[in-house]
């Protein structure tokens, strides 16, 4: 199995210099951003979906307080040697957290399916960590856009990637790429940020060329979700300030936007994180 690449020095040693910069002003605007992206979030339960209620996309998708977060998040997962900011779902349960991520890539990987040389685009691909084990798992020359350009700068600075592939983007506008640029797209976590999930799949089957494939790994309501069941609630809202997720919608949506836009839904699965977060949260002491 592949290995975890620790953070190198000269990046950790930097991330200290920026958080021992770090103003009294960006601290206070992150300390607030847990106040305004995270209190009140959209959901859309299976009761809604059943009584017709649309999906309510997460309106600060592409807000300046994402990205304050974000600025400060990188700064402490660095100094942590985190290089991929999401919570893999339990593939084996006896391995750790990093090594499930690997052992999930590698099924991403599978299920893009592409050759080597083939263009595949990352969305909300952070610091490109991602991105370079996908093209060593698959031999293809691997595109990124983030909302976070302290994350696009370490991408950047990566030897093992193409820099001028990655770049500050939002998958809530139009995706700054020609029609049919790339043989498939993927997004690992980012999602739950989306202001509005049809037009963001347009966008990616308008630049993906035919046959191509998106393969997405988000959070998503399941049936037995109750808003109202004052335990359901607490769990999601301590699971999103732990994970930083947006919105919560029931799975039915997510489906049923990628068939509205013209994808052909190949595989809908869903895949448990709970191992792994019960035991991130043991290792913070909680």
């Amino acid at each position: 199995m592949s290995q975890h690449k620790p953070t190198s020095i000269v990046d950790r040693l930097k991330a200290f210099g920026d958080l021992w910069r770090l103003s009294d002003a960006d601290y206070h605007a992150y300390m607030g951003t847990y106040t305004e992206l995270f209190t009140d979030s959209p959901e859309n339960t299976k009761a809604d979906y059943e009584l017709g209620i649309p999906m309510k996309g997460y309106d600060q998708g592409s807000s300046d307080e994402i990205s304050q977060l974000y600025k400060v998040i990188h700064i402490m997962c660095t100094l942590g040697s985190v290089e991929k900011m999401y919570m893999p779902p339990t593939v084996d349960p006896t391995k750790s957290v990093l090594d499930n991520q690997i052992l999930f890539e590698r099924i991403v990987a599978d299920d893009l399916d592409v050759k080597p040389g083939a263009k595949v685009l990352d969305l909300g691909c952070g610091c490109g960590a991602i991105a370079e084990h996908m093209a060593e798992l698959t031999g293809a020359e691997l595109f990124g856009i983030n909302i976070d350009r302290s994350q696009i700068a370490k991408a950047w600075r990566n030897p093992n990637l193409n820099g001028a592939n990655f770049n500050v983007g939002d998958f809530n506008v139009p995706l700054n790429f020609p029609d049919e640029s790339f043989d498939a797209v993927y997004a690992i976590q980012p999602m739950t940020y989306v202001t509005n999930l049809e037009a963001t799949c347009r966008e990616v089957l308008r630049v993906l060329k035919p046959g191509g494939r998106f393969v997405v790994n988000d959070v998503a309501a399941l049936d037995a979700y109750d808003r109202d069941n004052a335990h359901h609630k607490s769990l999601i809202q301590d699971t999103r300030e732990l994970t930083v997720f947006g919105g919560l919608w029931y799975y039915k949506y997510w489906e049923d936007a990628y068939k509205a836009t013209g994808f052909e839904m190949l595989d809908s699965e869903g895949r448990s994180h709970a191992e792994m977060i019960k035991r991130e949260v043991s290792l913070s002491g909680t």
